[in-house]
């Protein structure tokens, strides 16, 4: 619930913001303290469906699951896990994101991710490698614990 409110703030703050650029010029002002860092919890397993295409062996699709095992306030460390021809396949990441959440990125032994929070439930990612077979994969996430 505590995401739901993060989300719902969000929500709250660009509407205004929207409403205030439609009305004209304003006087600056500060915008308003990001949530707590508590209320964006990461930890837990998203699973859903993975696209991806790589330039050596072209289009793939499955199943991918983040497992996020440990969190510190803006950081993260867990798993990617995902299926191929082969059989499901794992690497470990390490992730961050901003005060306000709006920017969340991380890590592996390859390459990069980049994460949304679309709700409560919902995580978008996109991982990308680059140098020999580079790749890109995007999926939808929902929280299942």
């Amino acid at each position: 619930m505590s995401v739901l409110r993060f989300l719902l703030k969000s929500a709250a703050v660009g509407g205004a913001a929207a409403a205030l650029l439609a009305t004209g010029p304003v006087a600056s002002a500060a915008p308003p303290p990001p949530p707590p860092d508590e209320d964006v919890l990461l930890v837990g397993t998203w699973t859903g469906h993975r696209e991806r295409i790589a330039s050596n062996d072209g289009y793939r699709q499955g199943r991918a699951t983040l497992v996020v095992v440990e969190q510190r306030g803006r950081t993260f460390k867990g798993l990617m896990r995902w299926s191929t021809p082969e059989g499901e396949e794992q690497d470990e990441l390490v992730g961050a994101f901003s005060p306000d959440a709006r920017v969340m990125s991380g890590a592996d032994e390859e390459g990069t991710y980049t994460f949304k929070l679309v709700g409560p439930t919902t995580l978008d990612y996109c991982y990308v490698e680059h140098g020999e077979g580079y790749r890109t994969t995007c999926a939808r996430l929902e929280r299942k614990d």
